[in-house]
């Protein structure tokens, strides 16, 4: 409860001051940890493994657009599965090198550090204009990811802890894993995205869907398929079924509670984690700290770079240079890190010094990366702020016209007199002839232009994807058009940063 409170009060603070909790929270944890403070209780590894990690990715994987992940499917794949391997062989290197770790332990803090932080880097596109593919690929990068690299963590923590590693065993038990949490997830989805469209109310069927998460844990921990692949499979199936099958009301409502309980592990984990470390081994390891960040800094370069120019080579879907900066300097560490490593046995070797080198990395990238992300998107040309004025009156025409809209609904059912109905629409008029006439600019004109563009070719897409669903055209047809309107979108951006509109209107190239 302590913990809880502290927790609280650092995230209210942090909202008053325009930072990320989750940068707030480790910061005041590392006070805590020097302060001594917070009572040094061992943390029982099966409560991270069966509590946490499941709420963790299953928050994670519901709010996600599973259609708009699947038109990115290659970038993501690229990332979640060469990507993961690169960066963890890259970063178990220089462990071995410089840090003086044994080449198995080396290896279980590579693929710690493989995990990646979606808090920050959704914060930051929740508070700017990104584009939408970016976000996608981000997004679905890290949910894929941080599944394959769990699966990494379980796997080379046996090799630490028998101190042998078997490459026909380890090979088995990753096929196991994946190809066990893809089915187990799938089959509970379509069952949990079903039942949730019957339940009467938005009680029973937030109840339903914490059944859910942890049956679809439980049973995939069960036959030794990976519990979180599992989870992330059903969260995407039931974010899905939910958006479409239960009205907006239900929906806001399961997505509330999830983020509320995402908000309360999160809180949890940077503080318990503080819980762990002894503050005098914490300075000791500061310089293989900064090793280890330099370490993983390096070996995700090499996998983004790399990855995507193999694809656009091989497949000819080309992600921006400026994006794949993105998705380097957002390689940031956060709570799924710190609960896959108190989630090692107790008695696992080297297991204090993995807990203190991972927080630390945790703490380097969210005050180095996560604090400044928003404004490196601005200037990287990638994302422009969601407060200026075009941005303000395109949200209130659309919010002012879906009023109108539900107005002459509820006039239609005979809900609402005609006089009422006529000076409520007059006031939402008002309310849109004042955003138009602020978006009917030259500069406002250009700007919808690419919104437009780019709102075009997604629902292209779409349809092209429910056409080959229902059997109206050929699979490879569609994939063939649908990669053409994916090189459409990259050139264009889909949502295009302030520049790409003024030099348009200035006749020039991007």
């Amino acid at each position: 409860m302590l913990v809880l409170a502290v927790g609280a009060a650092v995230a209210i603070g942090a909202k008053r001051v325009s930072v990320p909790y989750n940068v707030a929270l480790v910061l005041i944890g590392l006070v805590l940890v020097f302060a001594d403070v917070l009572p040094h209780a061992p943390m029982d590894p099966e409560v991270v493994l069966v509590a946490f990690l499941p709420l963790l990715v299953f928050e994670a994987a519901l709010f996600a657009d599973a259609d708009s992940l699947r038109g990115a499917r290659r970038p993501i794949l690229a990332l979640a599965a060469p990507g993961v391997g690169i960066s963890l062989i890259a970063t178990a290197g220089v462990a071995t090198l410089i840090l003086g770790l044994p080449f198995s332990a080396a290896l279980l803090l590579g693929a710690l550090l493989a995990i990646t932080d979606t808090v920050s880097v959704l914060l930051a596109f929740r508070s700017t204009r990104v584009p939408h593919r970016l976000a996608a690929v981000m997004e679905g990068e890290s949910l894929f990811n941080d599944g394959t690299a769990l699966v990494l963590v379980s796997v080379t923590s046996a090799a630490v802890a028998t101190g042998s590693f078997d490459v026909v065993t380890t090979t088995r038990a990753l096929v196991l894993a994946i190809v066990g949490g893809l089915g187990v997830g799938a089959a509970f989805g379509i069952v949990g995205g079903a039942a949730l469209g019957r339940t009467p109310d938005h009680l029973t069927g937030i109840l339903a869907s914490t059944v859910l998460v942890f049956a679809t844990s439980l049973l995939a921990e069960r036959i030794h398929a990976s519990p979180v692949i599992a989870v992330v499979v059903a969260g995407l199936v039931v974010g899905r079924a939910a958006r479409r099958a239960l009205e907006p009301s239900r929906v806001l409502a399961l997505q509330g509670f999830w983020e509320v309980t995402g908000f309360a592990v999160n809180v949890l984990l940077f503080l318990l984690v503080g819980m762990q470390i002894d503050a005098r081994m914490l300075v000791e390891e500061a310089q293989p700290i900064l090793y280890a960040v330099a370490a993983l800094h390096a070996g995700r370069a090499v996998a983004v770079y790399g990855c995507f120019a193999v694809l656009r080579a091989l497949r000819r879907d080309a992600v921006p240079v400026r994006w794949q900066h993105v998705m380097v300097f957002g390689n940031i560490k956060g709570a799924l890190s710190m609960a896959a490593v108190l989630a090692l046995p107790q008695g696992l070797p080297h297991r204090a010094r993995l807990v203190t080198i991972v927080f630390g990395v945790t703490f380097v990238t969210l005050v180095t990366q996560a604090l400044p992300f928003r404004r490196v998107l601005v200037w990287l040309g990638v994302a422009s702020s969601g407060k200026d004025d075009l941005d303000v009156a395109r949200a209130r025409l659309i919010a002012a016209r879906r009023g109108q809209q539900e107005l002459d609904g509820l006039l239609a059912t005979g809900l609402m007199s005609r006089a009422e109905h006529a000076d409520r629409r007059a006031a939402f008029q008002r309310i849109i002839i004042d955003a138009e006439r602020a978006l009917r600019t030259p500069e406002g004109d250009a700007a919808d232009d690419v919104i437009i563009d780019g709102a075009v070719l997604t629902a292209q897409k779409a349809a092209l994807v429910d056409a080959a669903r229902r059997g109206l055209i050929a699979s490879e047809t569609a994939d063939r058009e649908i990669s053409d309107i994916d090189g459409r979108l990259v050139r264009l951006g889909t949502h295009a940063p302030p520049e790409l509109a003024a030099s348009r209107m200035a006749g020039k190239e991007d």
